[in-house]
């Protein structure tokens, strides 16, 4: 049970990692909740370089969020284009993921479960990909809007959509900074 009365949410890939003991809580009462066993994981590089990390993450995300909320709340003309507007708009569920991961990555500590683990690397290396490829396929739909023809009005729109594929592209290749080890038992 976590320090604010609620359960703890395992999945079943991790419930081995899993004990059930009993416990006194604070009334005095007998428990049984899960204590983590299982491995424990550290970053592999450096303070500093996972700082840096960190840091780079955040920026990204904030500049990455803002050039794909601005198109979406003041919608132009070259949106109105299916191919366009709705990889766009499917880019709004990475980007969430990947600011939960943000999340997960500052209330790591020292040592990480391997459940918090995975959900760093798989959240940063797997969702960063799906928002470059949604963000590409909405320039492309963009291009091909432009092609066909649409006012060049739809331009800080487009490179909006330019500004999230590269920022996307810069947190999926910084994604080796966040690399996790597993501890030796002994430590």
């Amino acid at each position: 049970m976590h320090r604010s009365g609620r359960m703890a949410v395992v999945s079943k890939k991790y419930v081995g990692d899993y004990r059930l003991e009993n416990v006194l809580d604070r009334h005095g009462r007998l428990k049984t909740v899960p204590v983590y066993r299982g491995p424990m994981f550290r970053f592999k590089a450096g303070e500093a370089t996972l700082k840096s990390a960190k840091l780079r993450n955040v920026l990204l995300l904030a500049v990455s969020s803002a050039a794909l909320l601005l198109p979406l709340l003041f919608p132009t003309e070259i949106l109105s284009d299916i191919w366009a507007a709705l990889p766009l708009a499917m880019c709004l569920l990475p980007t969430v993921l990947l600011w939960m991961g943000i999340y997960e990555l500052f209330t790591a500590g020292e040592k990480v479960p391997r459940d918090k683990c995975d959900r760093i690397h798989n959240r940063f290396a797997g969702w960063s990909i799906v928002l470059v490829i949604l963000s590409a396929l909405s320039l492309l739909g963009q291009t091909a809007a432009y092609l066909g023809g649409a006012a060049w009005k739809g331009l800080p729109v487009t490179l909006c959509t330019a500004v999230v594929t590269v920022c996307a592209v810069l947190v999926f290749r910084g994604r080796k900074d966040l690399e996790l080890e597993e501890v030796p038992s002994g430590e």
